[in-house]
């Protein structure tokens, strides 16, 4: 596990599945609730051309985009100032375009909506889409197992502590799980006052999957451990150690978690501001998510874990009623996007 002056967060290997590695993923993630994961599986091949299908996508015509456009499922293309991820401190939407894939089947790698039918049009172009969303929904449950680890969740009669997270992502079952490109327009291009390009805001899941490239840096977190923004920089892959792969995936506690652990992990507040050398050169922002979440109908009962048993009024462990996790996603959908629950 590395850290350094100039990068916030940890960098923690999970090459190997043990209570060494659950260990650091675990301490990263109660503190900062934000850090890198290095072995995770995706090449430097996969991710280009993912990013590069990405960009694609988004220099198709504006009526092409709008005919998919975002629906109360979540899912659909969310157009320029669509979204307000900080609507008690933003009055205008967000400056970016992005692309939601929901209702996704792990098991075929598709949502079992429409999607754009440009994507059909070239069966290379679907292989990249069912191939991405596959590999992220096997890296989340990966973390996943690995948190259970950390926690040291207690078995039950139905399954063992360390598959407690997971036997609540059955890859088959609706979820509100989410796959998404996402395109920030460079500052000199589109509403050029605006220095915030994604409002503050935490996450809504159990864990976020992103990558990002090299000179489109953005991203800030409000460090709990230092009290104050700081910039999370592009890490280079370590090609030394694991030849061929991409660089470090960034990582981040959601609310859902938060809530289920009665706020040991941290869903930390985050936003995109272009940084000043961004702002000058007028670089466009693209960015890849993956949103992870549980079965709609799993409960987000107290975690049977002593770390999470100890902590009164809290999250789970604080309200009488018992959610659902679908529950919880439509109630923050609401306030995003202005629906009525």
């Amino acid at each position: 596990m590395t850290q350094t002056d100039s990068n916030p967060l940890q960098i923690v290997d999970i090459t190997t599945v043990n209570q060494e590695t659950a260990d650091q993923l675990f301490g990263a993630a109660r503190t900062q609730g934000f850090l890198f994961l290095e072995g995770h599986e995706f090449t430097q091949e996969e991710i280009d051309s993912v990013f590069d299908l990405s960009k694609q996508f988004f220099e198709l015509p504006h009526s092409y985009k709008t005919k998919y456009s975002i629906d109360s499922s979540n899912h659909g293309y969310a157009d320029f100032g669509g979204e307000n991820l900080d609507p008690t401190g933003q009055k205008k939407g967000d400056p970016k375009e992005a692309l939601n894939m929901c209702l996704l089947n792990f098991l075929t790698g598709l949502s079992e909506k429409e999607i754009p039918d440009w994507f059909a049009e070239d069966p290379k172009r679907l292989e990249i889409i069912i191939s991405t969303i596959k590999k992220f929904y096997a890296l989340s449950m990966k973390i996943l197992r690995l948190l259970a680890i950390g926690l040291k969740i207690e078995d039950t009669d139905e399954t063992k502590g360390e598959d407690w997270f997971a036997s609540k992502y059955a890859a088959d079952k609706e979820s509100g799980s989410t796959f998404r490109f996402l395109h920030y327009p460079g500052q000199k291009s589109l509403s050029p006052e605006s220095v915030i390009r994604a409002g503050a805001h935490t996450d809504y899941g159990s864990v976020t999957l992103l990558f990002q490239q090299e000179n489109q840096e953005g991203l800030e977190i409000y460090s709990p451990v230092e009290k104050k923004w700081q910039a999370v920089p592009f890490v280079p892959a370590n090609t030394d150690k694991f030849p061929g792969m991409g660089p470090p995936i960034v990582v981040n506690i959601g609310d859902l978690l938060s809530y289920w652990t009665a706020g040991l992990l941290k869903s930390t507040i985050h936003r995109v501001k272009f940084p000043a050398k961004v702002q000058e050169t007028g670089q466009d922002r693209y960015s890849i998510v993956f949103f992870s979440h549980p079965n709609d109908e799993a409960l987000l009962e107290p975690v049977p874990s002593e770390f999470v048993k100890s902590i009164e009024g809290r999250g789970a462990n604080k309200d009488s009623e018992v959610i659902t996790a679908k529950q919880h996603l439509d109630s923050r959908l609401a306030a995003t996007y202005g629906w009525k629950k």
